[in-house]
């Protein structure tokens, strides 16, 4: 990917100091616009970012519209059942093409001035052609749009980069692949994107939603309005099976755990005290026919938030999430969430998938919003650089170098691991990437 290079050294912006059990990272992280803008050029722009879940542009000529980092993108499913992926703004005056964020079009047409094209890129119409360009032999191929050709899925999920020499995404996946895995492997027909989404914008920086997602020490405080509400709500309605909702990971007295991944990903887990309850457990005895009883109990008896680098958060909880984060500035970022379900399943399944989905997830519910008030108010208090340092040495005597017993059971590779969800080392390798990525686009 072309760019400017970045000047300013930022790296002493952690503080990694293993042998002290030493780690700490300047709040100015968050704020300062320089590192923002080196961020979009060395990590956004350079490297792996989720885009879709291919249940999302599943026929011929569907559409989504995104971005990568600062540039407007969207990927189209072509004739031959293939993906691609184009800068999204006309070649004439860079307006954008899509008419929605989601659709099916195979020409699409530029509202400004009317160019057309088709889903495959070419250039297939252009208003007034033979007065604005008379002259022998003009090919309006010239203005095809620009491809972005490194585009790849992995079991679904779609990731794409505008540098060309990136690293293959199953590589860059590392050991994330095993809890993706976890989350396909639970349906022999796939997944599927539920329709409908809720969109939200967040005060604060991006890498706090990530922070976020596999931060397991604020559950018991920020969440325990949601368990007595939920708990209440059960008693009253004398609810039962799949209509309750698995709380015990709130209480914070289960077994939890987390692990750094490799390449920035991380992932938290906690012990379901009533799996039950959740809508897969119907699908116990084909799971215990096809799998490892190892595997059977991740996939039953463990909620997984995956935070995969930079940008994207795969969930399996109460419900089954994507939460896709788009960095809007240093202080500002937007949040989308879809709802996740595998392809066929029970109604029954499918509603109490997505009752549990509106309670957590949305905004609406009564989770989500206690995060974003927690986040904000977590950005305004780092504005307090005179204090200088975040601190995430929490769990670091404890930390288990490479997989734990339970990891190791799966076959996943974890650079680290928690005995507990309330420690903090898996921030480690989620600032160390950013750390290499960011030295990556330096002038030296």
């Amino acid at each position: 990917m072309d760019g400017n290079p970045i000047e300013r050294d930022f790296s002493a912006l952690v503080d990694d100091r293993p042998e002290e059990r030493s780690f700490r990272v300047d709040r100015s992280v968050y704020s300062d616009p320089a590192v923002y803008d080196a961020e979009m050029t060395c990590i956004f722009e350079s490297g792996w970012v989720y885009l879709c879940h291919e249940s999302q542009v599943e026929k011929e000529g569907d559409y989504y519209a995104t971005e990568i980092g600062r540039q407007p993108v969207f990927v189209s499913r072509q004739k031959d059942g293939g993906l691609k992926c184009f800068i999204n703004a006309c070649s004439h005056r860079a307006a954008i093409l899509t008419p929605f964020k989601r659709g099916n079009a195979r020409v699409m047409t530029c509202r400004f001035h009317g160019w057309a094209y088709n889903c495959d890129g070419r250039c297939v119409r252009i208003k007034g052609e033979d007065e604005g360009f008379p002259q022998d032999g003009f090919d309006r191929a010239q203005f095809n749009l620009t491809e972005v050709k490194t585009v790849a899925s992995y079991r679904g999920f779609v990731f794409a980069s505008l540098n060309p020499g990136v690293e293959t995404l199953e590589d860059y996946l590392d050991a994330a692949k095993t809890f993706i895995d976890l989350l396909v492997d639970q349906s022999p027909a796939g997944l599927e994107v539920v329709r409908g989404y809720s969109t939200y914008t967040i005060r604060g920086n991006w890498k706090m939603q990530l922070e976020n997602a596999v931060d397991g020490y604020h559950v018991s405080t920020v969440h325990r309005v949601f368990a007595a509400t939920v708990g209440a709500r059960e008693a009253r309605d004398s609810s039962s099976g799949m209509a309750r909702t698995e709380g015990g990971r709130i209480t914070g007295k289960v077994a939890t755990g987390g692990y750094d991944l490799g390449r920035g990903h991380m992932m938290i887990w906690a012990t379901h005290t009533t799996p039950e309850v959740r809508p897969i457990w119907g699908q116990k005895e084909r799971f215990e026919k096809e799998f490892p009883p190892a595997k059977v109990k991740w996939i039953l008896e463990r909620g997984r938030n995956l935070a995969v680098f930079p940008n994207v958060m795969i969930m399996d909880n109460p419900s089954t999430q994507i939460r896709k984060v788009k960095p809007l500035g240093p202080d500002r970022f937007e949040v989308t969430v879809y709802c996740i379900a595998p392809k066929g399943e029970p109604a029954e399944a499918r509603a109490a998938r997505l009752r549990k989905f509106e309670d957590f997830y949305l905004t609406s519910g009564m989770a989500t919003s206690d995060d974003v008030a927690a986040l904000e108010d977590t950005y305004d208090g780092g504005m307090a650089t005179t204090a200088r340092w975040n601190e995430f040495g929490r769990g670091y005597a404890t930390m288990i170098e490479g997989p734990d017993e339970d990891a190791a059971a799966i076959g996943c590779a974890a650079r680290t691991s928690m005995r507990n969800w309330d420690f903090e080392t898996l921030y480690h390798g989620f600032y160390r990437r950013w750390r290499t990525l960011m030295a990556a686009g330096r002038n030296d």
